[in-house]
């Protein structure tokens, strides 16, 4: 395009290697790896359930949070209808596309950043279901307003339900198993997240400075994608090593895993990957529209795919630690 044409080549090189850099970078740190060792062997040297009896946090420690990321949700719930209703705005879409993983990583920040309060918990999952119901009644009126099918829009009405529901009970089990395991220091997990979140923010950024037009959606969107990978490999990363204690070490030199675990790692994995093909075409000034909508579709087939399984494995360790827990009270 005439956009790409105006762009030295040696500048398009560096900005490519430069954004490639970032994301093996990135890649490396979503997994909860530590120089102390595997999170299996670190959750063995932690004290007993009972040696952790520390004081609960009250939720009025974490109001600003709270107050931050309602008002930044609100903020984003108005630019979806403002850009859909009464007729599509361009600029106003795709700037609410822009900072939506956003949303969702400052989400999920207020689930696993507030683990030494335990009232904080029910507060996450209220604020995430509401957003995210929002999001499944606008998204697909946003879509439809902009010329897109009606099954297009129906399947991210049903998806967005999906998360609401799903996503919201697994983030809560996830948070009361490392409140169980005695994990309320969580500079080692949100620190990762921290990351992401940055890096998010620079692709918004870029993505912005590039334009907002009509003609930017198939960009955006590709960008969107990519963002997403990211916080949704962070997470099944966490459930995997963090929660349910598979040893990262046996599993990425040795194999040495169940099949359930092969296969969520595996679709988290693909994840990276088809959000890595995204961030490829969100560089172009023009995608293609099948290409954006081939790893996008296929992107939410894995994370589909990598929920059912890291759910059942968070569940049958959920299982086992109560299992110990009744054994050792009789």
């Amino acid at each position: 395009g005439a956009g790409a044409a105006s762009v030295p080549l040696h500048q398009t090189s560096i900005r490519l290697h430069h954004g490639a850099y970032t994301f093996i970078r990135n890649i490396h740190t979503m997994l909860p790896f530590d120089a102390g060792g595997t999170d299996l062997e670190q959750q063995k040297e932690q004290p007993s359930e009972a040696d952790q009896t520390t004081e609960d946090v009250p939720a009025s420690e974490y109001s600003r949070l709270q107050g931050f990321l309602v008002a930044w949700l609100v903020g984003d719930c108005a630019l979806l209808t403002l850009g859909s209703v009464p007729t599509y705005q361009a600029e106003i879409a795709n700037s609410e596309s822009l900072i939506f993983p956003i949303c969702m990583s400052l989400c999920i920040l207020y689930f696993f950043g507030t683990i030494d309060s335990s009232a904080v918990g029910k507060r996450a999952v209220i604020i995430w279901a509401f957003w995210w119901v929002y999001q499944a009644v606008f998204t697909p009126i946003s879509l439809w307003a902009r010329g897109e099918s009606f099954l297009r829009g129906l399947v991210y009405l049903i998806y967005f339900a999906f998360i609401a529901a799903a996503y919201g009970w697994l983030m809560n089990v996830l948070r009361s198993e490392l409140r169980a395991i005695g994990s309320l220091d969580t500079t080692r997990i949100t620190a990762r997240l921290y990351e992401i979140m940055g890096f998010q923010a620079a692709m918004a950024v870029i993505g912005a400075t590039q334009g907002l037009g009509p003609k930017a959606f198939m960009r955006i969107s590709a960008t969107v994608c990519f963002s997403m990978s990211l916080i949704y490999a962070w997470l099944f990363s966490v459930a995997i090593f963090a929660v349910a204690g598979v040893d990262t070490h046996a599993a990425m030199t040795k194999l040495r895993v169940s099949p359930l675990e092969a296969v969520a790692l595996t679709c988290t994995g693909l994840l990276v990957l088809f959000g890595g093909a995204s961030y490829m075409l969100s560089e172009q000034d023009r995608p293609k529209r099948n290409w954006v909508f081939l790893f996008g579709d296929a992107s939410i087939a894995a994370m589909t795919l990598a929920y059912f399984c890291t759910a059942r494995i968070v569940w049958v360790a959920r299982r086992r630690r109560l299992a110990k827990v009744a054994t050792s009270i009789s």
